[in-house]
């Protein structure tokens, strides 16, 4: 997964480096909430334009978030990692060096989500899988060319309408499944927030570092400015991570490892 940042003042001082952010998951429960973020972001992004392909975007994104939800116990591992957050950042109370303020404010933002997934009508999801246009798209939509308008009548009827009213249709939507979205990025939040960026430079674009079993990671951030036109390829598990620094110039080749001193920011991050 991707996402850029770059400078506040970057528009004033234009020689300030462009910072893409790449990130790798090592648990499969902060895979999946890597992969519904990035939905949700979709489904918003769609929600946001008003043309029929946004609307379609957004669809999309609805649908492959409600397909992730019936493949797993979502609630349950929202609840879990929840709760196994609230127990680590309540015992750092008497901690000098944190600020109470901060931590009481956090607490606060994760026991409404809490109570809510525990709640008995909380189910994510629920309708839009009793939406009989989204099952009918949902039934096509892995047919390449599967939506056309011949295909779906209803649903080109429905695309044509004027776009108020179909966002307020996704607006509902979406507001069934919002619960998910916010405790997801909660809990990405506090992961991201959890260390410190540290300036890390490694030879032959090759880095490596075995993970101390007291300081559990999570999560691999880095932070590797765009002007040295490179991405890293990152696999890793309980015990160690590995990246590697690749260059693709061109597209039509496949990408080589750098051979070069590559300097990036490096977050391990765990709660």
């Amino acid at each position: 997964m991707q996402s850029s940042e770059s400078s506040a003042q970057s528009n004033l001082f234009p020689t300030v480096d462009s910072i893409t952010v790449y990130e790798q998951p090592l648990n499969e429960r902060i895979r999946n909430c890597l992969r519904l973020e990035h939905l949700f972001a979709t489904a918003h992004g769609g929600h946001d334009g008003d043309t029929e392909w946004h609307t379609r975007a957004a669809i999309i994104g609805l649908l492959e978030i409600s397909d992730l939800l019936a493949r797993m116990d979502i609630k349950g591992e929202l609840i879990k990692e929840l709760e196994r957050h609230v127990s680590k950042i309540s015992g750092l109370r008497n901690n000098p060096s944190v600020d109470p303020t901060a931590l009481e404010d956090i607490l606060a933002d994760v026991g409404p989500l809490i109570v809510q997934l525990k709640s008995g009508d909380c189910h994510p999801g629920a309708v839009i899988r009793n939406d009989e246009l989204i099952t009918q798209v949902r039934q096509r939509i892995a047919i390449p060319g599967g939506t056309c308008s011949f295909d779906l009548p209803a649903y080109h009827y429905w695309l044509s309408t004027p776009s108020r009213e179909r966002s307020l249709k996704i607006e509902e939507w979406i507001s069934d499944l919002l619960i998910v979205d916010k405790a997801i990025a909660q809990i990405l939040k506090m992961l991201r927030e959890s260390t410190a960026q540290q300036q890390v430079s490694v030879e032959d674009g090759l880095f490596q570092r075995q993970i101390d079993p007291a300081m559990p990671c999570q999560l691999i951030r880095l932070h590797v400015a765009d002007k040295l036109a490179v991405f890293p390829e990152i696999s890793g598990g309980k015990h160690r991570f590995v990246i590697r620094f690749s260059r693709q110039p061109n597209t039509t080749n496949r990408p080589t490892l750098t051979r070069e001193s590559i300097s990036f920011g490096l977050q391990c991050c765990g709660i």
